[in-house]
């Protein structure tokens, strides 16, 4: 073969190369601008947070169709102590959306919400003779994620047992300071919660938004 075919040969060789290279690149940067978008389309269609026209926020509805995120029984910050029984029961609820873009970013995204349900300690009821279930509701208490409303990112607000639907945010000293600085993630109590839990363990880099790992 003489050195202008070879030279031809390899000329195409290189073009068919260049093709290849060029082709998976920009399948790729389509597959991940669906992925993204996929996302976004999620989160658009992710129930937000509500507020009157004086900013209070409106109890979002049917978060019992949320994802179930924890429960605890006699959960306290408070070294006092509330007499006998175990305590009050805690339900936590997270919107689906949210939950998934936590899974999938090891980050909350903007507009999320928790929902806790608080329920009073019952025993004596037929044919109950040992332990305790979830009795009258106490309270429903809800923190949002929302920079558009609140600087500091989080508010926090009692509903108390749904008497009104409508709630102004709760004192940053009586809950945002306490959040900040001992949820284990993004104001978040992660380390109550098995199914935020495992996601954070999971994640293989910080998902804090200040970018560090804080401990549990």
């Amino acid at each position: 073969m003489s050195s202008k075919s070879k030279s031809t040969t390899f000329f195409k060789l290189l073009l068919i190369l260049l093709f290849f290279v060029t082709a998976s690149v920009s399948v790729g940067n389509a597959g991940y601008g669906f992925i993204k978008g996929h996302n976004a389309a999620a989160l658009e269609k992710m129930t937000q947070p509500k507020y009157t026209a004086d900013k209070k926020l409106i109890l979002p509805e049917g978060y019992r169709n949320w994802v179930f995120v924890g429960a605890s029984i006699g959960l306290s910050y408070s070294e006092e102590t509330h007499g006998d029984g175990p305590g009050m029961f805690h339900h936590v609820y997270t919107q689906p959306e949210a939950y998934a873009d936590y899974q999938r970013t090891g980050k909350f995204p903007e507009k999320t919400m928790f929902v806790m349900e608080v329920y009073q300690p019952e025993q004596k009821v037929s044919p109950n003779r040992h332990g305790y279930f979830e009795g009258q509701r106490a309270a429903v208490e809800v923190s949002v994620k929302d920079r558009e409303m609140f600087p500091e990112g989080w508010a926090y607000f009692n509903f108390g047992n749904v008497a009104r639907t409508e709630a102004r945010p709760i004192p940053k000293a009586s809950c945002f300071d306490c959040h900040h600085e001992h949820g284990a993630d993004d104001n978040v109590f992660v380390q109550f919660y098995p199914v935020l839990r495992n996601v954070k363990k999971n994640m293989s880099t910080p998902t804090t938004e200040t970018g560090k790992e804080k401990n549990q």
